[in-house]
């Protein structure tokens, strides 16, 4: 897995995204994600996508990917609209989740036909469409996942695999072996805490994951061994460093970005053994 290093936005906390660019490109980040949200709040602040655009040039800084914005799979609606908005910041992927109530898994033919619309959509610019399944959403499984991005059968549509999620989600860590390796286009990766003494609610999982995620090494998900494994299956995608953190969000941006950034060298020695 020999690429360049990603930073999620959600590790630097809530402070504006134009400084938060800066740590990152301080750090050594060659890409960092952005919300939609975030990029709404830049137009309102009076940035323009082509001030932005020089921005990310002057900090030799790209868009990972583009979050936050297809929330669901039932419909593609607005996906065109999330598409240019994603290209006008030369963002590399688009992550497709799934928020509401709905069971993609018992509607696979319509979650499929959404994410091939979507990735077409997508493809026009280069852009790649990913699932993100995470721990208390109905689409918490990477297999259901693989399905769908199987039966859209779009070249640009893959999956993005959280560590935090794959552990606190129903694989408890390992993904299944059937899944295509090449589907995996990007790994966010943090660790969890201790694994809990009964089964979490959907609150308890949510608070975890926005406010107590950890430094991969710092917990208890054997992070730097499931990446071993990837590796060994033929994973190969970039990792971004995502820890949604209380005690992290209590720093300096530039603190966070350098101990993230420490964090995916160990990771990437480790990966190099």
């Amino acid at each position: 897995m020999n690429h360049p290093p990603y930073l999620c936005t959600g590790t630097l906390g809530r402070i504006p995204w134009e400084d938060k660019a800066r740590a990152a490109s301080t750090a050594g980040f060659a890409r960092l994600s952005i919300y939609q949200w975030e990029h709404r709040k830049l137009h309102e602040r009076g940035w323009d996508d082509e001030s932005l655009g020089d921005l990310l040039d002057s900090l030799d800084l790209r868009v990972a990917e583009y979050d936050g914005a297809v929330m669901s799979m039932q419909s593609p609606d607005g996906a065109e609209e999330t598409v240019a908005k994603a290209a006008a910041l030369g963002a590399r992927s688009i992550t497709v989740l799934e928020h509401s109530d709905w069971l993609p898994g018992e509607h696979l033919a319509q979650a499929s036909a959404t994410l091939a619309e979507i990735s077409d959509l997508a493809g026009e610019h280069g852009i790649l469409a990913l699932i993100e399944p995470f721990a208390w959403s109905p689409l918490n499984d990477h297999r259901v996942a693989a399905e769908i991005v199987e039966r859209a059968d779009r070249p640009n549509a893959g999956l993005l695999l959280d560590t935090w999620h794959l552990w606190r989600g129903p694989e408890r860590g390992r993904l299944d072996p059937a899944i295509d390796p090449a589907m995996i286009k990007e790994i966010q990766v943090g660790d969890t805490g201790p694994t809990p003494a009964s089964e979490p609610t959907r609150d308890e999982l949510a608070d975890e994951c926005i406010h107590h995620r950890l430094m991969p090494g710092d917990g208890h998900g054997n992070i730097a061994g499931m990446l071993d494994e990837l590796a060994d299956r033929g994973v190969d995608a970039p990792m971004a460093i995502e820890v949604f953190s209380d005690e992290l969000n209590a720093l300096e941006a530039d603190v966070v970005a350098c101990r993230s950034m420490a964090s995916f060298k160990k990771l990437k020695a480790r990966l190099a053994l």
